[in-house]
């Protein structure tokens, strides 16, 4: 009888190993990827742009940085490490951004997010300053965080925030002063911060954001004010080009104010070879680089203005080195990845009708194209340098890691953009 009872449960036993075996087991790669990877939705060209745009990026930092070589033998490994670091810590922002990202919990946490922004901007203040803005916090080790980089994606969700609540308010789009009023808080308290760290450029950045995201709602309440925000807008910048391009009478002005700093970045603009051997000094030779590049440049690692010439190589200049080194080619190619970038971005802004949908989209194209612009127009000298990343591009671990955490956002609106829309059409087929 005993026999009969272990020879079924050794039946028993068999057969549930078979049935086990049976069952597949998904490899482990597999499974990373699916808790790793961003929403099955999301826009694969604009992933695989970010991704083009990443690894030329790190080439550039490690190629400008062999330039320190003759002084630090270790530079490019040390570089390395850093440059991984802060990848790893970006994709992780981007990952989590797409994943959890919801209007809901921002609406609840909306007050306490504009109060600890304010509060970011105001710590660089207690540390030294340099170049004459006081826009970084100064950690042991040489690592430095620079809040303003942050917010320019917070006031983006911010904006997006209070047109998310129209579902639930509807009376709020007759009046653009309960529309547009946390904004304007969150606006106005990041905007003191950044004078305060006489940081003009970043400035200028979350002004141009503020105005992208306030002229893209349609509600017939709030016309009127985006009218008045459009000429307020076209009205600084010829005051700005009566000030400083056309008469001098701006520079003279701020040279007896703390911002004194951006007179010369003005000054320099004009001609850099005014004082080459003193301010003017990086602008001279980021235009030195960019004329002799030629169509192919010089060859990844064949710049010369690398090798003390830029002391921001790596950073505000690193586009004098890409043109030195790869030459209109490749200035064709950065803008390539841009313009489909920006292009994919307000195609989903332009596609949707949600409209925090489309401050997200339509204000994270308007950071991009404006870093852009700014960068490369101060590096070639057709405006005065602001001192601003190029994303994506330059070194820096806070403007990489606020680039990467924008385009998780606007990667979670495009997907539920792209998921409505295939209930729609599934709906329709019916």
């Amino acid at each position: 009888m005993s026999t009969v009872v272990k020879t079924k449960k050794r039946t028993i036993k068999r057969s549930s190993k078979k049935r086990k075996k049976q069952i597949p087991k998904e490899p482990f790669w597999q499974r990373f990827r699916q808790v790793f990877s961003l929403h099955p939705k999301s826009d694969p060209l604009i992933s695989l742009c970010i991704l083009l745009l990443t690894v030329c990026g790190t080439i550039m930092i490690i190629s400008t940085n062999v330039g320190e070589t003759t002084t630090n033998s270790n530079v490019v490994l040390t570089t390395m490490i850093r440059q991984t670091m802060y990848l790893i810590a970006s994709f992780f922002c981007m990952w989590f951004a797409n994943r959890m990202f919801r209007f809901k919990w921002i609406a609840r946490w909306e007050n306490a997010i504009i109060v600890i922004s304010f509060i970011a901007m105001l710590l660089p203040l207690l540390f030294t300053g340099s170049g004459g803005s006081y826009a970084w916090i100064r950690l042991p080790g040489g690592v430095t965080i620079q809040p303003a980089e942050f917010a320019k994606p917070v006031l983006i969700v911010i904006c997006a925030t209070s047109l998310y609540r129209v579902h639930k308010y509807p009376q709020m789009t007759q009046k653009w002063q309960v529309l547009f009023r946390k904004p304007m808080i969150c606006y106005l308290l990041l905007i003191i911060g950044i004078l305060l760290q006489r940081d003009i450029g970043t400035g200028a950045i979350i002004t141009t954001i503020f105005f992208a995201c306030l002229i893209i709602p349609t509600y017939p309440g709030v016309a009127h004010f985006q009218k008045v925000i459009k000429w307020i807008f076209m009205i600084s910048i010829l005051a700005f080009v009566a000030l400083f391009v056309v008469t001098d009478l701006g520079v003279a002005i701020l040279e007896q104010t703390p911002f004194s700093h951006i007179a010369t970045r003005i000054a320099n603009a004009k001609n850099p070879y005014n004082d080459v051997y003193g301010q003017g000094y990086q602008p001279a030779n980021a235009l030195y680089g960019i004329a002799s590049s030629g169509f192919f440049g010089k060859g990844i690692g064949g710049s010369m203005r690398k090798y003390g010439y830029l002391t921001q190589a790596d950073n505000d200049y690193i586009f004098a080195v890409i043109m030195e080194e790869t030459g209109i080619f490749g200035l064709t190619l950065l803008c390539l990845l841009y313009g489909l970038l920006l292009y994919r971005l307000f195609f989903y802004a332009f596609k949707t009708k949600e409209m925090a949908y489309k401050v997200i989209l339509g204000g994270t194209g308007t950071y991009l194209f404006i870093h852009f612009f700014l960068n490369v127009g101060g590096v070639s000298g057709l405006i005065p340098s602001t001192g601003v990343p190029l994303l994506f591009i330059s070194s820096g671990g806070s403007s990489l890691m606020a680039c990467f955490l924008t385009m998780g956002i606007a990667q979670q609106c495009i997907s539920q953009i792209r998921l409505k829309e295939m209930k729609y059409n599934a709906r329709r087929s019916r």
